[in-house]
């Protein structure tokens, strides 16, 4: 019933199981790597500003509703809102760069803490929060436009 397998057979088989098993371990470190490259920061608003201020690069982006934006937004940031059923697929229509830093607030720090999610999901590689949202950036007097 068995069949006797050759050494030359046997020898095939051999390289056939390596080659499959190097590929499935080079598709784990790309994975691995691409999980690696992501970059989440939390920053408080000095933190948040002066990095914003460093980066030249950086996409600014206001999670709140338009009511929210029109009573004071951080200057050049672009309205997006979380609450609208087709966040992201908004996010992707902006056309924003995924590989270039992100910078992301709401109000209170809690939406865009949400959202964060939604942007790595999206593929965003840096996303730098304001932890506590605008209202520690009024609170430090930072620049507002309106």
């Amino acid at each position: 019933m068995l069949k006797k397998i050759s050494m030359k057979q046997l020898k095939w088989i051999f390289i056939i199981f390596l080659m499959v098993g190097f590929s499935q371990f080079g598709m784990a470190q790309s994975q691995l790597s691409k999980k690696q490259a992501v970059k989440f920061e939390n920053l408080g608003a000095k933190d948040f500003y002066e990095k914003l201020q460093q980066t030249p690069e950086a996409q600014l982006i206001d999670v709140r509703t338009p009511a929210e934006y029109r009573q004071g937004h951080l200057p050049h940031a672009v309205l997006i809102n979380y609450y609208d059923r087709n966040f992201a697929a908004n996010l992707e229509k902006a056309g924003f760069d995924k590989n270039k830093p992100v910078f992301i607030y709401c109000r209170s720090g809690h939406r865009s803490g949400n959202a964060r999610k939604i942007f790595l999901k999206l593929g965003f590689s840096h996303v730098i929060n304001l932890a506590h949202g605008i209202n520690e950036w009024y609170q430090l007097n930072l620049p507002i436009e309106k």
